[in-house]
């Protein structure tokens, strides 16, 4: 094509684009102060193979500003920072233990068009907010997520498929995508039982420091505080940092509707993931999956070979299980239990599932749990 030509082409292109792009937040690199230039810092020319008239590769060039001494007087120039410049050091994330595997930088972020991010209600991020996505077509934080994560992945076969979890029809859920079931008492202000979480309130850098988002951590699952994921390891409020975030210790370990959290976790020390699922359970409250064909390290079936926990509503519930060496058949808490756990009942299935007799009337106590007629 003749130059003359070519520039004529390329000049209605931009007449005709132009009313659009200037009704569109250009995002974080078109402020003030970011870049000398609009476009060069990354286009050139006719640019690598395979890319949008990059420099380089698209990973490549996000990294080259986005990592320590990026924004330094004199390196700053050669990539084309302005002064107001300050990247965060994302390069240093990308060699921690943990990292986001198998995504580029621009499957989570638009490069144009998407501002300082805010909650999706305008005021903020706060914890407790719903997140808006950092890449244009997505409703959430969250939604971007599960198109890799979750049902709406294009992959054949998709092995974090968390979306099922957060379904608002299960009985428990962590409120991701909708506001949660029935009240948590541990719960710390600002979070209330009608508060949305995001991904990566609990999915992201482990250094407070540090840009935020899941890029990398030390904290298997790219967690951004510690998670125990091992029995045998001591209760601690630094051991399970990441819970704590959200949920009181105190609260948790003497007062919650369970009231043998203290018992399983500081001395027994049962890691809390041996019986919750941090996403959410199909079949069971409380986070609870026993009733759900998956695999669970360390939990077999009772000695009536039943593998489930049963429980209509809080403070309330008995699991048939065996769980280090101890035989759950079951065992449980609540009006149909005793304080250690036993069932008051010869069958406490008769209860319509440890919280009502559908007769009305009272079934036989256990032996070992009827009075001694010597003490009367």
């Amino acid at each position: 094509m003749h130059r003359l030509s070519f520039l004529r082409t390329a000049t209605a292109a931009i007449v005709l684009i132009a009313p659009v792009a200037s009704a569109v937040d250009l995002g974080k690199h078109f402020e003030p102060g970011m870049l000398a230039e609009d476009c060069t810092p990354c286009h050139q020319g006719h640019g690598a193979a395979r890319t949008p008239m990059l420099k380089t590769d698209r990973d490549t060039m996000c990294i080259e500003c986005h990592q320590t001494g990026a924004a330094e007087p004199g390196r700053r120039e050669a990539l084309g920072m302005d002064s107001g410049a300050d990247p965060a050091d994302i390069r240093v994330e990308m060699v921690k233990p943990v990292i986001h595997r198998g995504a580029s930088c621009v499957d989570c972020h638009s490069v144009h068009g998407i501002g300082r991010l805010q909650g999706l209600d305008g005021t903020g991020l706060d914890l407790g907010r719903q997140k808006p996505s950092p890449k244009r077509g997505f409703t959430s934080e969250a939604n971007l997520c599960l198109s890799c994560h979750g049902t709406r992945s294009t992959m054949v076969s998709d092995p974090h498929d968390i979306g099922l979890l957060f379904d608002s029809r299960n009985p428990s859920f962590h409120p991701v995508l909708a506001i949660g079931v029935g009240e948590v008492p541990s719960l710390l202000p600002p979070l209330t039982s009608d508060s949305l979480i995001n991904c990566s309130d609990c999915h992201t850098n482990d250094d407070i420091r540090g840009a935020r988002g899941p890029h990398g951590s030390r904290v298997p699952g790219l967690l951004g505080a510690d998670y125990s994921l091992q029995d045998g390891q001591p209760e601690s409020e630094s051991s399970y940092a990441l819970c704590y975030q959200c949920h009181d210790r105190k609260i948790v370990l003497d007062s919650d509707p369970f009231p043998y959290h203290r018992l399983h976790v500081v001395d027994q020390r049962t890691a809390c993931v041996l019986c919750h699922d941090a996403h959410g359970a199909t079949a069971g409250r409380a986070l609870i999956r026993f009733n759900e064909p998956t695999s669970i390290t360390g939990v077999l079936a009772s000695s009536s070979g039943r593998l489930e926990y049963s429980s209509e509503a809080a403070g309330m519930g008995g699991c048939y299980l065996t769980c280090h060496g101890v035989d759950h058949d079951p065992l449980g808490y609540g009006p149909m239990f005793t304080s250690k756990g036993r069932p008051k009942f010869a069958d406490p299935e008769r209860d319509g599932g440890f919280g009502r007799h559908p007769t009305g009337a009272q079934a036989a106590p256990r032996p070992e749990d009827r009075p001694d007629s010597r003490r009367q």
